[in-house]
């Protein structure tokens, strides 16, 4: 694929010559899904790997709605013509500060809630290690029976991603967060605890509630966050159905969003299950070019500062480029 460093000039250079509007002009009846995390303020932007990967400033997600709101009409309709869906993982209070960013151009959205994460003052489990790896302070540490240098945020990144690789191989996340604990417990990590409270805290019933008031549809996204594809048959049944008894009261729309979301977590085993619950629609976290009503691509420009990375992405001609450079 393009070098990091040149995508933002060789894209620009696409916008001028008018190939970025040739591909809006072919793909102008596909819709748009847009995937974001959690939206945060501007004063509590760190340099952390974990909002590197997951969240977004607020002035950013604001210019980035600006030009999301140039180009399309901003829907919670599935499958209408031309237009984009917002949607946000996750069920975190940051979500209210979405919703304000979201109500300055009268969009709505698609928020997608773990039930274990309603009310909860207690990051979802994969959070918990994430967070743990993102704010422990630097030092040696005996993590599954290695040392561990704990460092700059690329270190961190790359034990906390070396760890949770192996719950593929062997999925015991309880064993890993009390062993972590153990080593440095979670309550002593120095985290702000007004960002604590965006970033960790799920949003509470009474916010649902208000959000669903505003129009936004609420949607499932698993009981606790599970990697789906690593949970047993009756593990994976029982998911969906504590999900499906919410379509119509927690929920108020029957699109689900596949926790994780990418291949290796959607399995055919997974959708087939999905097929059968209460939910029509479900989401992946990727392009997905064999996409179906349970295996529906959604679009990540949450990590672009380019305008023209964002242009490239929307119009379709990034996903064409990665196709044809394969």
């Amino acid at each position: 694929m393009l070098n990091r460093k040149l995508r933002p000039f060789i894209y620009g250079l696409c916008y001028y010559l008018g190939i970025l509007s040739f591909f809006y002009r072919i793909n102008r009846k596909k819709q748009r899904i847009l995937v974001f995390h959690h939206i945060i303020p501007d004063e509590y932007m760190n340099n952390s790997f974990e909002q590197a990967i997951v969240c977004t400033s607020r002035s950013r997600f604001d210019w980035m709605m600006s030009i999301v709101n140039k180009r399309f009409e901003v829907t919670t309709e599935l499958g209408r013509s031309g237009s984009v869906i917002i949607t946000f993982d996750d069920g975190y209070r940051a979500a209210l500060i979405a919703d304000e960013v979201l109500a300055k151009r009268t969009n709505n959205a698609y928020f997608f809630m773990p039930i274990s994460n309603v009310g909860s003052s207690m990051p979802l489990w994969i959070d918990r290690i994430m967070a743990w790896f993102a704010y422990v302070p630097e030092g040696e540490y005996m993590i599954a029976n290695r040392k561990v240098r704990i460092g700059d945020s690329l270190s961190r990144q790359l034990a906390f991603s070396s760890l949770i690789d192996t719950l593929y191989e062997k999925y015991d996340k309880d064993s890993i967060i009390e062993m972590l604990g153990v080593t440095y417990p979670y309550e002593a990590l120095p985290i702000d605890p007004a960002y604590f409270d965006l970033r960790f805290k799920g949003l509470t019933e009474e916010e649902l509630l208000m959000l669903k008031r505003k129009g936004h549809k609420i949607g499932g996204h698993s009981v606790c966050h599970d990697i789906l594809s690593m949970l047993n048959e009756r593990e994976l049944r029982l998911d969906f159905e504590a999900c499906s008894e919410r379509v119509g009261h927690l929920y108020n729309t029957d699109l689900f969003a596949y926790p994780y979301g990418h291949k290796r977590d959607v399995t055919p085993r997974v959708i087939k299950e999905c097929a059968q619950s209460a939910f029509a629609f479900a989401v992946m976290n990727e392009y997905n070019a064999e996409a179906s009503e349970y295996s529906l691509s959604r679009m990540n420009i949450s990590h672009y500062y380019s305008r023209f990375e964002i242009e490239a992405s929307l119009s379709g001609f990034t996903q064409w480029l990665k196709k044809w450079l394969r």
